[in-house]
C-alpha cells in the first residue's frame, strides 16, 4: 500500500499554472521541412542516378545524345498534340454551353409571352 501521509491529515490541491495541454505537447509550431527534404533528396538521386545511367550506357556518346533528342522531340510534339486536343475540346464545350444558354433563354421568352 502506497503512502498517504499522516493519518487525519487534510491535503490540499496543487494547481499548477500554465500546465501544458497534451494538445499542446503534439502540435508544431515550427513549419516541418520534412517535405523539402524529401523532395530534394528525391531530385539529387534522379540526377545522380541519370548520370550513372548515361556513364553506363552501352552507346557512344554521339549516339546516346542522338536517342536523348529524339525523345525529346517526341514528347515536345506529343505535348503539343494534348494541348491542341485540349484545346478543340475546350472550344466545342464552350460552343456546346452557348448553345445550351441560348436555347434556354429562347424557351424563357416563350413563356413570357
Amino acid at each position: 500500500m502506497a503512502y498517504a501521509g499522516k493519518s487525519g491529515e487534510v491535503r490540499g490541491i496543487r494547481v499548477v499554472a500554465k500546465s501544458p495541454s497534451p494538445r499542446s505537447l503534439t502540435t508544431t509550431e515550427q513549419p516541418s521541412r520534412n517535405n523539402g527534404t524529401l523532395l530534394t533528396g528525391i531530385a539529387i538521386g534522379v540526377v545522380i542516378g541519370a548520370g550513372i545511367a548515361l556513364l553506363l550506357a552501352p552507346r557512344s556518346g554521339a549516339d546516346t545524345r542522338y536517342q536523348i533528342g529524339r525523345g525529346l522531340k517526341r514528347v515536345r510534339r506529343r505535348g503539343r498534340d494534348a494541348w491542341d486536343d485540349l484545346r478543340d475540346e475546350l472550344s466545342q464545350a464552350r460552343r456546346s454551353l452557348m448553345r445550351a444558354t441560348r436555347k434556354e433563354e429562347a424557351g424563357r421568352r416563350k413563356e413570357a409571352l
